[in-house]
Order: C-alpha cells, then sequence, then structure tokens
C-alpha cells in the first residue's frame, strides 16, 4: 500500500548552476510557507517525468522555474476519497498542509492545488539537507539521540493521530543541521475514527501545538478543510482532536506542564 511513499530529500547538485543557498530550502521553523505556496501555485512546468513503470497512479516529478528559481516538486492526482473503498485522494494531502496552518506548526513541507497537463492534484515542493528517518542507522547514533530531535519525533504523533495516517519512517525527513522534522504522504489520511491510532502515543509536544489544538474549533476546520474532506472526516478529526488533548491535560496533571509541553 506504500509502494508509492514519497522521497523527497534532493541535494542542491542536482541544480548545480543555479547557485542557490541550501539554507533557504530546508524546512524549518521559520520556513516562508506562503512565499512557497505562491512559487508553486504560479512557478512555471519546466519538465514532467512520469514513470510508467510505477503505474498509472504514481506521482509526477515536476521541475519548476520562475526565472530566479529552480525546483523540483511531487504532483499527486489520483482522487479517490472516501466513501471509496480504497481511499487514497490528493485532497488528503492539501488538508493536512492546511490543517498543520490551522495549528500554527510547520510540519509538512508546502503544498498548493494546481492544474497541470489539464489535470487537478496536489503540488508539493521537495525539500533538501534532510534524511528520511528510515535511514537513521547510517547517522551517528548520538546525533539521533539529540533532545531536539526526540521532542519533534514525539510531537508528530500528535500530528499523525489528528490526522489518522500510519507511520512510514520513509515519509519522516529530518533536518541534517537543525534536527527539525517534517513528515510528507498523507493521501490516504483522515479516516472516519472516532479514536487515536493503536500504538501511537501521545507522550509529549510543543507549547505552540498544545496552543494550537486549543484554539482549534469547528467552524475553522469546516471553513478550511470543507472542500478536501467530507462531513464524516471533519468530525472525526474534530473528536481526535478532543481526546488528543484530554490524553495532553491528563499527562500535565500527572507530570506537570514542563514536563509535557516544550
Amino acid at each position: 500500500m506504500r509502494n508509492r511513499a514519497i522521497f523527497v530529500c534532493l541535494v542542491l547538485l542536482l541544480f548545480p548552476s543555479q547557485g542557490i543557498a541550501p539554507e533557504i530550502h530546508v524546512l524549518q521553523e521559520d520556513f516562508d510557507l506562503e512565499a512557497w505556496e505562491a512559487y508553486l501555485r504560479t512557478a512555471n512546468v519546466e519538465s514532467i517525468v512520469i514513470k510508467e513503470s510505477e503505474g498509472r497512479t504514481a506521482p509526477w516529478e515536476v521541475t519548476l522555474d520562475d526565472g530566479k528559481t529552480r525546483r523540483r516538486a511531487r504532483f499527486k492526482h489520483v482522487r479517490r476519497s472516501r466513501p471509496h473503498y480504497l481511499p487514497d485522494s490528493y485532497h488528503y494531502e492539501i488538508a493536512a498542509y492546511k490543517l498543520t496552518k490551522l495549528l500554527g506548526i510547520q510540519t509538512i513541507p508546502p503544498v498548493v492545488e494546481r492544474e497541470i497537463k489539464d489535470t487537478m492534484g496536489s503540488l508539493q515542493l521537495f525539500v533538501e539537507g534532510c534524511f528520511p528517518l528510515s535511514d537513521r542507522r547510517r547517522q551517528d547514533t548520538k546525533s539521533i539521540a539529540n533532545v531536539k530531535f526526540d521532542k519533534e519525533i514525539q510531537g508528530l504523533s500528535v500530528l499523525e493521530n489528528l490526522t489518522y495516517c500510519v507511520r512510514d519512517e520513509r515519509d519522516i525527513l529530518v533536518n541534517e543541521k537543525t534536527w527539525h522534522v517534517c513528515r510528507v504522504d498523507f493521501s490516504e489520511a483522515f479516516a472516519p475514527e472516532m479514536n487515536l491510532m493503536p500504538g501511537s502515543e501521545i507522550i509529549r509536544c510543543s507549547r505552540k501545538l498544545y496552543e494550537g489544538l486549543l484554539s482549534l474549533d469547528s467552524d475553522r476546520v469546516r471553513s478550511k478543510l470543507g472542500s478536501h474532506l467530507n462531513e464524516d472526516e471533519i468530525r472525526a478529526l474534530l473528536k481526535r482532536k478532543d481526546i488528543v488533548l484530554e490524553a495532553l491535560n491528563r499527562l500535565i496533571e500527572e507530570k506537570g506542564e514542563k514536563e509535557v509541553l516544550f
């Protein structure tokens, strides 16, 4: 089911003639989301690679150029939203990204809805200067124990429970310098389940994410995500939000705020 997992870690050697500093392309806490959204919507499509060997549902590899910056992006066009018995939709990619913006966190690389070759889909920026979590055994184990990294992985569990998106370590990207963590591939997310995912424990999260959860109400969710999720999916998301908050509040009461919120 995961044979279309995104591998979005590219090095700048792909574009040696551009002379672009890598730090402006690494997803981090101060990443300019709006600027990259505008780029994804308006940059010229220079080339498209469609890997026929991966089947007709495989994402397209798109090269974009706005005259100043040349970047690659991943275009998903499959639209099998629920109640399809095998849900897999680009709308879930966009919904997950918009959810992180409502929460005030930067965990998903910018993604927008765009039409390419008369086909509507989601176009997501590749990120650089990172490695997939599945490759962690190749990394220095002392570095992997970085406190910031541990916190961000635990915070990621909150987002995965909210979106009901099962973790695949190939889809978790770690910044090699800052240890900021981001997550891709939500095309099968948002199952209308009224509970948290088995085995995905809530331990702690950032104060920013916690405050985002507190402010996340049904009106804002429906306003921003209503064009991508159906009513059952939205109700389940809001229910899971309440359960996550209950779990965090219970931990705060037991361990103290400083141990749970960072």
